[in-house]
């Protein structure tokens, strides 16, 4: 049995050859796309939660962090005797929310507020302070101990024990220059709460945080910042040495801080479930733990940050299945092809065989086998030749990040499988064909199934499956889909849209293919050249030896042209997402300059031809719902800002675009010849704000454009959902961020003599030009 299954595989050598190499082909490219698509979501899974950008200058890769989402935060008020068993219970608690993860804590130990002698107030801040609490209220500090691996020393030198009755401490940078203050100086301090009534301290050093969007300032009440100003000015924290909130030590604690972080490296896809289940409790249970006394809040954004993530990662596999679709369509039907050649050339063979006795079991036996010798070096070979290919990704695809080119199980997997089939493929001619090779059979110009209407059914699923498709996309609901439990997932029937699509229409060629080469035998007839007549005549009597190399051509180049619209497609997401996000060619967030004088500022920077300052903060509503508030000059805003005319009722691109944007911009300008700003005199006191807030829906509308009842959301159809926002505090590269919760944007700068292409490159306030 298996000489003759060589000698066969011998006689046909060369077709056999064509097969095995398409077989390798098909599987070496599917398991590199399924061990790409593992590779990748993991690894922007991890660098996601680490809160690392993934490529500072582009905006396709980098978005806004999202670490300190990933930490668990507990804040309790205990005296310095509950501190070994608060800690112990913290480290349970992290261990069970990060479920077995390596985890990092770090502590802030505080003490109570201390007020600062009148002497060191700023200039003015008196006066602000008595209008803002109606007496004369002391700036006040606390101390603290940090962890100084979260700090720089910028002057000086870190403090050290107490000794002679004064404390060292080191102030943060902004403090020292709002208080004037610097090494060497001693002042008294007045305690506000129990303890000794003063405390006197030196300054033996100036730090800075290393990151403010560091999530260990979370823990601090003043954000890293130095400097706090509501009724009254919090100027802190100030470092004290260690052993200060000891037994014996000049300090008493009042409250302590910790945060727990994870290593996310060693992460994968298949565990967020089970994260997200530790870490939903996690929070509630350490609230309840009897070492706090029920004095301590607990609090993680884990869990919405790993659904935020998992519906990022599904958005991306089924991208990827869209692609592994299409090609294994084509590849199958270039092996249906390929196996139908083989049938072809082995008739004789055939009839010789069924006249010794063979049956119609024997022979398909035969072909099974010689198309699983074809799969056997495939399925090896493929996940062999995977991790070459990834790496060869990694290396120039610039994606920026670390992929692991690691053969797993599903990259065997699916190496096996897509060569088991690709067997299939090639053996169904032979298995499938009719045992009794009737010449009349062989006459057919079409199959029974399409005679019956075949193509036409699947050109109704096809349409149906592709209005699926459009609908859901135009809702936002893209590819994904929930069941009855709510557990997200991916719709095959709109997966496989796009290819049921390419199938329906290569097949619906069947039918066109007869009448087309009536007409050419018809035209090359009346003709005077004999070859054109002879082809035409050919192709007319022999149908369906032509249809296979032509379905695979009007396949092929299909394919070809749904790839380039996907990747325009995709393109012109990520530029409307960066656009969206970003709002201008360049975005700077949080400068080291005052905030009330950055426009300006960033204005006079050589280059920059235009400047919009933009406030942005978050706001509780009374009914529970979260809202945003937005302050620009609108008259400033028109034709600079970059938003999509689609969002505002109007056509998506062209000027009619930009008209609805500069429409509803003018629209909720203040009236033609209103002084921007406000006018305060030097000595005003107290300051009396009347707002008017105006719906959009009642704004006069322009012909051009009306607008909707919902509210604008990001033009992101087929990419993953962005991750929740949380406060830059350091200047960011990236043009797709969120803008800061708290404190108002710095302008959009534009740099001359033309705007660039697309928001992808941005600068810090501190390396422009």
């Amino acid at each position: 049995m298996s000489g003759f299954i060589v000698l066969r595989v011998r006689a046909h050598r060369a077709l056999l050859a064509a097969a095995l190499l398409s077989v390798l082909l098909t599987a070496t490219v599917l398991a590199t796309l399924s061990a790409f698509s593992d590779a990748v979501g993991d690894a922007g899974l991890r660098q996601a939660l680490r809160g690392v950008p993934q490529a500072l200058n582009s905006v396709r890769a980098g978005e806004t962090p999202i670490a300190p989402a990933a930490a668990l935060q507990v804040k309790a008020q205990l005296p310095a005797s509950g501190r070994q068993s608060a800690d112990r219970a913290v480290e349970r608690g992290a261990r069970r929310a990060f479920d077995g993860l390596p985890f990092t804590v770090r502590t802030l130990t505080r003490s109570g507020p201390y007020a600062l002698p009148r002497t060191h107030r700023p200039t003015g801040t008196a006066e602000r302070t008595a209008d803002a609490t109606g007496g004369d209220e002391p700036d006040l500090t606390h101390l603290a101990l940090l962890h100084r691996d979260r700090i720089e020393l910028t002057a000086g030198r870190w403090p050290g024990a107490a000794a002679h009755g004064r404390v060292p401490v080191a102030l943060p940078e902004a403090a020292a220059t709002g208080l004037g203050l610097r090494p060497g100086r001693r002042l008294t301090l007045d305690n506000r709460l129990s303890g000794p009534a003063h405390l006197t301290i030196e300054v033996t050093g100036v730090y800075r945080p290393k990151d403010r969007a560091d999530p260990y300032w979370k823990l601090d009440e003043l954000g890293g910042r130095g400097v706090r100003t509501l009724g009254f000015t919090t100027y802190g924290p100030l470092l004290a040495g260690p052993g200060a909130f000891g037994a014996g030590g000049p300090l008493t604690q009042d409250s302590v801080a910790w945060l727990a972080t994870a290593d996310f490296r060693t992460l994968t896809a298949d565990r967020l479930p089970a994260l997200a289940a530790a870490a939903g409790p996690a929070a509630r249970a350490l609230t309840a733990d009897p070492a706090f006394h029920g004095r301590a809040t607990a609090g993680t954004e884990l869990p919405d940050t790993l659904g935020t993530l998992r519906r990022s990662l599904l958005v991306n596999r089924s991208t990827v299945l869209l692609v592994a679709l299409q090609l294994l369509l084509l590849a199958g039907y270039a092996l249906l092809l390929v196996g139908q050649l083989l049938s072809t050339e082995r008739t004789d063979e055939r009839i010789v065989l069924r006249a010794r006795g063979a049956s119609r079991r024997r022979l398909a036996g035969l072909a099974l086998a010689e198309a699983l010798l074809l799969a056997l070096p495939a399925a090896v070979a493929a996940p062999l030749l995977a991790g070459p290919l990834l790496r060869l990704l990694a290396g120039g695809g610039g994606w920026g990040l670390p992929l692991e080119a690691a053969r797993t199980g599903a990259t065997w997997l699916t190496g096996a499988l897509v060569a088991l089939g690709c067997a299939v493929a090639v053996a169904a001619p032979a298995v499938l064909r009719s045992g009794a090779d009737d010449p009349a059979v062989r006459e057919r110009t079409r199959p029974r199934a399409l005679r019956a209407g075949a193509d036409l059914g699947l050109l109704v699923v096809a349409g149906v499956a592709y209005w699926q498709l459009w609908r859901r996309t135009g809702d936002g609901g893209g590819v994904l889909t929930e069941d009855g439990d709510g557990t997200l997932g991916i719709d095959p029937v709109l997966v496989a849209a796009p290819a049921l699509a390419l199938l329906a229409g290569t097949v619906l060629t069947l039918r066109l293919l007869p009448p087309a080469a009536g007409l050419a035998e018809r035209a090359a007839a009346r003709g005077r050249g004999l070859a054109a007549a002879l082809a035409g005549w050919q192709i007319s009597r022999r149908q369906l030896r032509g249809t296979g190399p032509v379905l695979l051509l009007v396949l092929a180049t299909a394919l070809g042209m749904l790839a380039i619209g996907q990747r325009a497609s995709w393109d012109r997401s990520q530029d409307d997402q960066a656009d969206f996000r970003a709002a201008g060619p360049v975005r700077v967030l949080d400068g080291r300059t005052p905030k009330s004088g950055q426009g300006d500022d960033y204005a006079a920077v050589p280059g920059v031809a235009a400047a919009l300052p933009v406030g942005y903060s978050a706001l509780d509503l009374p009914d529970g719902h979260a809202g945003s508030l937005l302050a620009l000059d609108t008259r400033r805003a028109v034709g600079a800002l970059r938003l999509r005319g689609d969002l505002l009722g109007g056509p998506a691109d062209g000027p009619a675009a930009r008209r609805a944007t500069a429409d509803l911009l003018r629209a909720a300008a203040p009236p033609a010849g209103t002084p921007p700003g406000i006018g305060i005199p030097a000595d005003t006191a107290q300051l009396h704000l009347t707002l008017t807030l105006t719906s959009l829906r009642t704004l006069p509308a322009p012909r051009a454009w009306r607008p909707t009842a919902a509210a604008p959301a990001p033009p992101d159809r087929t990419p993953a959902p962005s991750p929740p926002p949380s406060p830059p505090s350091s200047p960011t590269r990236t043009a797709a961020r969120t803008p800061c919760r708290s404190a108002p944007s710095p302008p959009t700068a534009t740099r001359t003599p033309a705007p660039p292409a697309s928001p992808r490159r941005a600068c810090r306030p501190d390396r422009c030009g």
